[in-house]
């Protein structure tokens, strides 16, 4: 019982490294940001029915939608080392579309489509008449993104091998 506390406890704190250096050090693509990728895309699948509007957000919308829901199920059914991780992917996918979002001005990222007016971001801002705002939108999706690095914390303190572990070790 002791050594699943401690593997939890360094699996959640290299979790936890690592979505702050994806934050604050900008590293390079991750795997989990081509999982992001595929919500993302599905995301125009599934709300293209719903009108332009959603057919354009729906990538974005999906793509944090997915791991928040998981996270959320993990939460409600009491798995909190399960909900500290999928917190973690939840991180990644906020982060990702604060990067999409803060590059609506300059659409320097490289697309799918390679044609720059199909930027999700630049034209849902355009639509709202927010384009000056891109770079605060973004900011407040990077603000999600270390906000789900705060639940991996807490879920990390919630489960019971991992406080065992912290008291046992006197941390």
């Amino acid at each position: 019982m002791r050594r699943v506390g401690i593997l939890k406890l360094l699996i959640g704190a290299g979790l936890i490294i690592n979505a702050l250096g994806q934050i604050f050090a900008h590293q390079t693509w991750w795997f989990i940001q081509n999982v992001n990728l595929i919500f993302h895309e599905a995301g125009h699948v599934v709300f293209m029915f719903f009108g332009n509007f959603m057919h354009t957000f729906g990538g974005s919308l999906l793509e944090m939608l997915i791991p928040s829901l998981v996270t959320l199920h993990f939460y409600r059914s009491k798995q909190l080392f399960s909900a500290a991780c999928t917190s973690w992917w939840m991180a990644t996918a906020f982060l990702s579309v604060s990067i999409y979002a803060g590059d609506a001005r300059e659409r320097l990222l490289p697309l799918i489509t390679r044609d720059i007016s199909t930027h999700d971001w630049f034209n849902i801002l355009v639509s709202f008449n927010l384009l000056e705002y891109d770079d605060l939108i973004g900011y407040i999706f990077w603000c999600l993104s270390l906000l789900s690095v705060g639940l991996i914390v807490y879920f990390l303190y919630r489960d019971e091998q991992v406080t065992a572990c912290i008291q046992k070790l006197n941390i």
